[in-house]
């Protein structure tokens, strides 16, 4: 099994190092959260100034922020899957990788986590580095760490399966933008990049909790700002089990649409 996963874990590796040759878009990317960043300093400080109050929904403003540094590093780092899916199949391309010794879902899911993660540790860093400049350094305890990196690395694995899925809607529409943008908003929102789910009204928060959304931005960064070892154990668990129901679902859909393909294109 470990031998069979080896190609994927090259392919990771593989894209990572690519990526790194692009440094313009590294820089353009750590830009834009600056000026993410420093809106939304502006706005919260403010926002706690103006309530009177130390601490908001759980998170006083020094972990409000450092909440908001993770939570768009996350966001932000996201390679676009979903249009490579959609143009392999649009042009073909993905007939050519049925013979080939390897899962497509897996592939695509090794490619795109591997330049994922490159780009999450770039604006992570310069996200860290601006919150030091403006509140002080943050340093989270070393036995968080190994829990912080298993819990964002399943959080991006659920999330790239999801738009890996959305791209493999390409076999029936021909253009899956939509449904990426409805997807997108929807983690946006019920995800707690933009405020954490704690903030929302109480329907929309139980809404949000039975959606994998949450997994995927809110739960690492919580545990970025409050580290707390049952709750990390709790949010593996569930990351874990969002992360083989997404691939599932992909799954299923891969097959189906390859099946269309078949009777299609013979």
């Amino acid at each position: 099994m470990l031998k069979s996963m080896d190609k994927y874990m090259a392919a990771a590796a593989l894209s990572a190092k690519n990526y790194l040759a692009y440094t313009s878009e590294v820089i353009f990317r750590s830009g834009f959260l600056v000026v993410i960043l420093f809106v939304f300093v502006n706005l919260w400080t403010v926002t706690y100034s103006r309530s009177g109050a130390g601490v908001i929904a759980g998170f006083d403003l020094r972990q409000m922020l450092r909440y908001l540094v993770f939570t768009e590093s996350i966001v932000i780092s996201r390679p676009r899957v979903h249009q490579k899916v959609e143009e392999d199949i649009r042009t073909g391309a993905v007939s050519y990788t049925l013979a080939r010794p390897y899962n497509y879902l897996l592939f695509q899911l090794s490619v795109s986590f591997g330049e994922r993660m490159v780009r999450f540790m770039c604006t992570l860093l310069v996200g860290y580095a601006v919150m030091t400049i403006m509140i002080g350094p943050y340093i989270p305890g070393l036995s968080a760490l190994p829990f912080l990196a298993v819990t964002v690395a399943l959080a991006m694995l659920a999330d790239l399966i999801g738009m890996i899925a959305v791209g493999l809607l390409a076999f029936w529409v021909e253009d899956v933008s939509p449904f990426f943008l409805v997807y997108s908003r929807l983690q946006m929102l019920l995800g707690g990049m933009i405020i954490p789910i704690t903030l929302f009204p109480s329907f929309l928060r139980r809404l949000s909790e039975w959606l994998p959304f949450r997994f995927m931005v809110y739960a690492p960064a919580r545990l970025f700002v409050d580290f707390d070892l049952n709750r990390a154990w709790g949010v593996a668990v569930g990351q874990i089990l969002v992360c083989l129901l997404l691939f599932l679902i992909g799954m299923s859909v891969y097959r189906m649409g390859v099946k269309r393909l078949d009777v299609n294109g013979g």
